[in-house]
């Protein structure tokens, strides 16, 4: 899979189950080197948004949730998640939830 965009219905998006039967057509993600970003998806279930992250992670890649809403961060400290912050070089501090805390992760674990 390449870097870049994951538009829906496309083949990379199907490999993850990433389809306008369970998201709207309007939803991406962003695919950089090990990592898969979930910033603009709207899943039609519950679901679909939980089966996805199991194919995400199933493909060997990691998450990223970008400015989670408190609900999302409810979500990822009941799964386990990280909630990290790190310096973007175009909008500055951005928080996010990953599954990937490691040396190879440039973000700092933040308690709320």
């Amino acid at each position: 899979m390449t870097d870049g965009i994951i538009n829906i219905d496309t083949e990379p998006a199907r490999l993850l189950e990433f389809t306008s039967d369970k998201f709207n057509p309007a939803s991406y993600l962003w695919k950089t080197g090990d990592t898969i970003v979930i910033s603009f998806i709207m899943a039609k279930t519950k679901s679909a948004f939980c089966q996805l992250i199991k194919n995400i992670t199933a493909e060997g890649f990691y998450f990223e949730i970008p400015t989670p809403s408190n609900r999302m961060k409810e979500i990822g400290e009941k799964q386990g998640w990280h909630y990290c912050q790190r310096e973007h070089e175009e909008l500055g501090l951005i928080n996010f939830l990953t599954n990937k805390l490691s040396p190879g992760n440039t973000g700092q674990e933040i308690k709320q």
